[in-house]
C-alpha cells in the first residue's frame, strides 16, 4: 500500500532537519555483546534513559554487525536502542531463520534492563531495520506470521535499506505487515536480480514510502575498517551513509516516538534533500527485464515526463 500523508503537519520541514540528523545525536553511547543472552551480535544504547524506543537490525548477505558500527552507533546517539544479531552469515542463509533471530534480539532488549540496569526499552515502541538480505528478513520479522516458532511482536516501524530478494516467503509475509514502512533504494535498482524495492513496496500491507537516493548504492552503505578508521573515517560511501543516517533516524524518531517534528520523514509528499518518492505501482517506460539487464542491454530512452517518481523541485 502506497504511503499517505499524515493528518498532522510536521512542525519542522524535513529538508532542514537532514543536516542535523546526519550528525551524531546528543546521547553518549554504550555498546555491548548479545553473547550474554546466548546470541552472536552487538547492542548499542544511549548511556541512560528509560522506556526508550528500540529496533533490531539485520545485516546484508555475507556481512555482520561490524560493517554497520557507525550507523548503529548513530541511532543510539539519537536515543534509539539497537540490537544487531550476527546469525545467518553463511553462503546459504535463511531469511526466515534470520527473521526469527531478529525477533529474539528485539524481545531480549525489550524486556531486559541494559547497562547497569537503569536503561530500559518500551516494548510498545519497537521496530525492525535491515539492509539487503537483512531488509527482507526484517519485513518477515514484522509480519503477523509465526516465524521460526515465535509469535509476532507488535511493531511500530519497518525500514528496508536497499532490500534484496530472498525466498517466496517474503511477499506473502510483507502483505501481513501493518506497521508504517520506509524503503530506501537506488533509483537504478528498484527491481533487478539483486534488488526488490518496488516489488516489496507493492506487496507491503501497511502504509509504505519508497524513496530513491540519488547517487547512493547498496554497497556504499557497508563500512570498512582501514587505517583511516583511527581518524573517524568508516570506509563507507559518504553520500550513501549521510543520506541513510538522516532519513532512517528521522523516520524512526517519528514512527517509534510519535514526535511530530519528524513527521515529514514518513510523508510521501514531503520534499527531502535530493530524494525522489517512487510509486511502486508504476513501472517506468523502457525499464529492462532481469535477463536483459544481466546480458548488458541498454534501457530505452524515455519520452515525455517521467510518471514513476515525484520530482524534487
Amino acid at each position: 500500500m502506497f504511503g499517505t500523508s499524515g493528518s498532522k503537519k510536521p512542525s519542522k520541514p524535513p529538508a532542514k532537519l537532514m543536516k542535523t540528523l546526519a550528525r551524531r545525536g546528543p546521547h553518549r553511547v554504550l555498546s555491548g555483546s548479545l553473547g550474554i543472552v546466548g546470541m552472536d551480535g552487538r547492542v548499542f544504547a544511549p548511556s541512560e534513559g528509560t522506556h526508550l524506543p528500540a529496533v533490531a537490525f539485520g545485516h546484508h548477505w555475507l556481512t555482520g554487525s561490524s560493517r554497520y558500527r557507525d550507523l548503529l552507533y548513530h541511532l543510539a546517539s539519537w536515543g534509539i536502542v539497537v540490537a544487531a544479531p550476527d546469525g545467518q552469515r553463511g553462503l546459504m542463509p535463511s531469511d526466515v531463520g534470520f527473521a526469527g533471530e531478529l525477533r529474539s534480539a528485539l524481545s531480549v532488549v525489550s524486556h531486559a534492563p541494559l547497562g547497569d540496569g537503569g536503561i530500559t526499552v518500551d516494548p510498545r515502541r519497537v521496530g525492525y531495520v535491515g539492509h539487503g538480505f537483512g531488509a527482507s528478513a526484517a519485513v518477515i520479522a514484522a509480519s503477523s506470521d509465526v516465524v521460526a516458532g515465535q509469535p509476532p511482536i507488535e511493531t511500530k516501524a519497518v525500514v528496508a535499506l536497499f532490500p534484496a530478494p530472498t525466498t517466496p516467503v517474503l511477499e506473502p509475509a510483507a502483505a501481513t505487515v501493518t506497521a508504517p514502512g520506509l524503503i530506501l533504494a537506488s533509483p537504478t535498482a528498484l527491481d533487478t536480480v539483486d534488488a526488490n524495492a518496488r516489488p516489496l513496496a507493492r506487496a507491503y500491507g501497511g502504509d509504505v514510502v519508497l524513496r530513491t537516493l540519488l547517487g547512493a548504492s547498496s554497497r556504499g552503505l557497508l563500512e570498512r575498517r582501514t587505517p583511516k578508521s583511527l581518524v573517524g573515517i568508516n570506509g563507507a560511501d559518504k553520500l550513501t551513509h549521510t543520506q541513510v543516517r538522516a532519513l532512517l533516524t528521522g523516520f524512526l524518531l517519528h514512527s517509534l516516538t510519535l514526535d511530530t517534528d519528524y513527521a515529514g520523514f514518513a510523508d510521501p509528499a514531503a520534499v527531502i534533500g535530493k530524494t525522489l518518492v517512487a510509486d511502486p505501482e508504476v513501472t517506468p517506460e523502457g525499464e529492462l527485464d532481469h535477463v536483459s539487464a544481466l546480458l548488458g542491454a541498454k534501457p530505452r530512452k524515455r519520452r515525455g515526463k517521467a510518471t514513476a517518481e515525484i520530482p524534487v523541485p
